[in-house]
C-alpha cells in the first residue's frame, strides 16, 4: 500500500493518489483528515507557537557537538506539544506516512520550500538555488528497535527532493543495535554511542554531508555520527534536526549559522 512513499517519480506520485480513495492524507500533527487542504487550520497556531526563533547572542553548540564536529546546525521546532505527539506517531505507532509530512513541513520552515498538494500528495517544488553549501544528505540510523523503516531517512527524502540533493542511506551505519537513551545523562549518552556508527568512504569520502536526525537532544547521537562521516573522508559535516529539547537555547533555528566555539553552551537540563 505504501510502496513509494515519499517518492516523487510520477508513477510513485500517481500510486499514491490512489491511495488517497482508502486512506486519504491526515493532519500529520491532529490526525484531521485533510485530503488536498493545504495545510490544517486546526495546528497553524500550534506550528506557529512550537516554532523556535533565533536566539540573542552567539550561537553554541551543544555540549557534544562542541570543538568543531559540525560546522553548523539547525532546529526549527521546539520537542514539545503537537510536534511531540506527531513524532512519537511517526516513530512508535507504526505511521510512516507521518514521517514524510514531517519533512515536508522540515523543509518549508527550514529552507522555505513550497510544498504542492496534488490530489491529496504533498510534493515539494525544488529550490532553484541550494540554500546550503551541503551535496550529500544522511539520514541518523534507525535504532533498529521494532521499527520496518527508518524515520529520519522518511523525513528526508522530501527534503532531499526540494534541495536538488541524493540521500543516501547507505553512507552511516550501525555496529550494533544501540540501547534506549531516554533518561541517561550527556555522559552517558556518549559512553552509549562511543563507537556506534561506522561511515561508508564509498558514500561519504569528498562530500559535504548534511546529516538529519528527527530530535536532538544532548547532541551525542549527532556527534557520534558526525566524527563517523568524518573519519571515513566527509569534507564537512552540518546537521539538521526537526526538534530539539528546550537545553539547547543556543542553537540555531536557522541553516547556515556557524557555531562561535568561543560561546558558552547552555548548560544540560535533566527532562
Amino acid at each position: 500500500m505504501w510502496a513509494g512513499l515519499g517518492r516523487y517519480t510520477p508513477g510513485a506520485i500517481l500510486f499514491r493518489q490512489a491511495c488517497q480513495l482508502i486512506l486519504p492524507r491526515r493532519c500529520p500533527l491532529c490526525g484531521r483528515v485533510l485530503g488536498s487542504v493545504p495545510a490544517c487550520p486546526d495546528c497553524a497556531l500550534e506550528l506557529k507557537i512550537r516554532a523556535r526563533w533565533q536566539s540573542e547572542g552567539p550561537c553554541a553548540p551543544p555540549p557534544a557537538l562542541g570543538g568543531g564536529i559540525v560546522a553548523w546546525a539547525a532546529v526549527p521546532f521546539w520537542y514539545a506539544g503537537g510536534i511531540r505527539d506527531a513524532l512519537l506517531r511517526a516513530k512508535y505507532r507504526e505511521q510512516p506516512w507521518t514521517a514524510v509530512q514531517l519533512g515536508c513541513i522540515l523543509a518549508r520552515q527550514l529552507f522555505g520550500a513550497q510544498i504542492r498538494v496534488r490530489a491529496g500528495v504533498e510534493v515539494p517544488t525544488p529550490l532553484a538555488v541550494p540554500p546550503v553549501d551541503c551535496d550529500l544528505l544522511v539520514p541518523v540510523p534507525s535504532s533498529g528497535r521494532g521499527r520496518s523503516y527508518n524515520v529520519p531517512a522518511l523525513m528526508g527524502l522530501p527534503l532531499a527532493h526540494a534541495l536538488g540533493i541524493p540521500l543516501e542511506e547507505r553512507a552511516l551505519l550501525r555496529t550494533r543495535q544501540g540501547t534506549p537513551q531516554a533518561g541517561l545523562s550527556r555522559e552517558e549518552r556518549l559512553i552509549h554511542t562511543a563507537g556506534l556508527f561506522r561511515a561508508e568512504a564509498r558514500y561519504a569520502a569528498g562530500r559535504r554531508v548534511l546529516l538529519l536526525d528527527d530530535v536532538l537532544t544532548t547532541g551525542a547521537t549527532t556527534a557520534a555520527c558526525a566524527q563517523a562521516l568524518t573519519a571515513a573522508g566527509a569534507e564537512s559535516v552540518a546537521v539538521i534536526g526537526f526538534a530539539t529539547s528546550r537545553q539547547n537555547r543556543t542553537l540555531p533555528a536557522k541553516p547556515g549559522i556557524p557555531f562561535d566555539l568561543d560561546a558558552e553552551p547552555d548548560e544540560p537540563e535533566d527532562f
